[in-house]
């Protein structure tokens, strides 16, 4: 038996319970047997009193050679009781115990055997003197009932003894199988632990012991850990990436302006470094906001918000700018749309969606925005009459940094869509695109329940 088990919790768990289990049953056979042994005593007196009066009340009656006779038929009954008779003479009439007690009263007697391995005799037994002076002893012997009751004891110390063996080898068991399955959890967190992210532990599909159901989290956990560090990758390289184009702008910018005599072309040059820092700073602002929506904190400032008045405000800012440039817009607000959440969050969502709109449209293309109450739920809507998306496309523009081939061209960082997904998820909600004939409308649905999330709950971006 290997250390490792011996001191495996689980064993000795299962040899305490084993061991509980045997001193549980010892100790409710050893007061069995003192409470049994009491009440056969009892038993046994009232029995020898009755019979001792019984033979005393013939003897009254009949006289003595009448009580000889009864006792002697009941003598050659079954289990009969233990008589002794001595006559005035001093002669023993009934009886062939050798220590018989003369004094009335109760006594315990014990007679040894003449036979080699044979028990003697174990009385309790009562002596009284009949009106003649003849000595009578009746007596129960009691080493019949504490044979029973000392096999009864040992049965159940047997039954105690087998359950602790029983016990200790099922222990044996289950703690082996528990012990190859703390094996499998423990290798592949050390595996991840030294780096290895694709370690799983494996096993059951569903969960048939709580140890299953452990794996089964762990290894949840594990996905969870691969996605987050091969997001956290992607979007390093991507921002690397993004980064770079505007940073060789600036170092270029620079040079020119080192490079020029002239002070308004030197001025221009700085101007253009200037131009190309603002927009790495933006880059970076956006992956901020991504990461603190992300990270739920806002939802502590969560409050009742119309969704209607937030739209109005929004499509006001962004009306100018859209009739600036030959296209359309409409608004469409219900008339009870409140929710709760963030207003700032969820109009920085709308004007991502609607920025998206002006970008992707042509001109004169017409863009309705929309807020709808269906039941529990509100829905903000932005939809446009451009070239739309196919549905394997979608997945694609949520991803941060995603942009899709035909939007190469244009400016932007791919942030948008994704931190308008992370406002809908932060309010319990969901982005969904629905294809319009022609174009594409991106609705964000809330829910209007208040009801608080606990930090685990909050939806986080992967």
């Amino acid at each position: 038996m290997s250390s490792r088990l011996l001191r495996s919790t689980l064993f000795r768990v299962s040899a305490l319970n084993a061991l509980l289990l045997v001193i549980s049953m010892a100790a409710g056979a050893v007061g069995g047997w003192l409470a049994t042994r009491g009440i056969v005593e009892r038993q046994a007196r009232s029995r020898v009193e009755l019979e001792s009066d019984t033979i005393a009340l013939e003897f009254q009656r009949s006289g003595l050679d009448r009580a000889i006779e009864m006792i002697r038929s009941k003598a050659k009954r079954p289990g009969a009781l233990e008589y002794y008779l001595i006559d005035p003479r001093g002669r023993t009439v009934i009886g062939d115990l050798e220590i018989v007690p003369r004094e009335a009263g109760w006594h315990f007697v014990e007679e040894p055997s003449s036979q080699p391995g044979v028990e003697g005799a174990h009385l309790v037994a009562l002596t009284r003197r009949l009106p003649d002076t003849s000595l009578l002893m009746v007596g129960e012997d009691m080493e019949r009932s504490d044979a029973i009751r000392d096999a009864v004891f040992g049965a159940i110390l047997l039954a105690g003894g087998t359950a602790l063996a029983f016990g200790i080898f099922a222990g044996l068991l289950a703690t082996r199988r528990t012990l190859r399955q703390m094996q499998r959890i423990s290798a592949s967190v050390r595996a991840v632990e030294n780096g290895d992210l694709s370690a799983r532990i494996g096993g059951p599909v569903e969960a048939r012991t709580d140890l299953d159901d452990l794996a089964l989290t762990i290894d949840g956990m594990l996905d969870r850990i691969d996605t987050l560090v091969a997001t956290v990758r992607r979007v390093s390289a991507e921002v690397a990436h993004d980064l770079r184009t505007p940073l060789t702008r600036v170092r270029h910018a620079i040079e020119i302006a080192l490079a020029q005599p002239d002070a308004g072309l030197r001025t221009a040059a700085l101007e253009q470094a200037m131009a190309g820092l603002d927009e790495a700073l933006r880059l970076f602002s956006a992956v901020l906001d991504l990461a603190e929506i992300d990270a739920g904190r806002a939802r502590a400032q969560f409050t009742q918000v119309d969704v209607a008045e937030v739209v109005d405000r929004v499509v006001d800012c962004y009306r100018a700018e859209i009739e600036a440039s030959s296209r359309q817009i409409s608004v469409d607000l219900a008339g009870e749309a409140v929710v709760a959440g963030d207003a700032d969050l969820l109009a920085r969502a709308l004007a991502n969606l609607i920025e998206n709109a002006l970008k992707y449209s042509h001109d004169a293309a017409r863009i309705d925005v929309s807020v709808k109450a269906q039941g529990d739920v509100v829905t903000m809507a932005v939809a446009d009459d451009g070239p739309g998306v196919s549905d394997n496309e979608v997945a694609e523009m949520l991803r941060p940094f995603g942009r899709l081939d035909r939007a190469r061209s244009e400016s932007g960082n791919g942030l948008g869509l994704a931190i308008a997904d992370a406002v809908a998820r932060l309010h319990r909600g969901t982005l969904l695109f629905a294809q319009v004939q022609p174009g594409l409308a991106v609705e964000i649905r809330i829910p209007r329940s208040t009801v608080a999330w606990a930090d685990s709950e909050v939806p986080r971006f992967d």
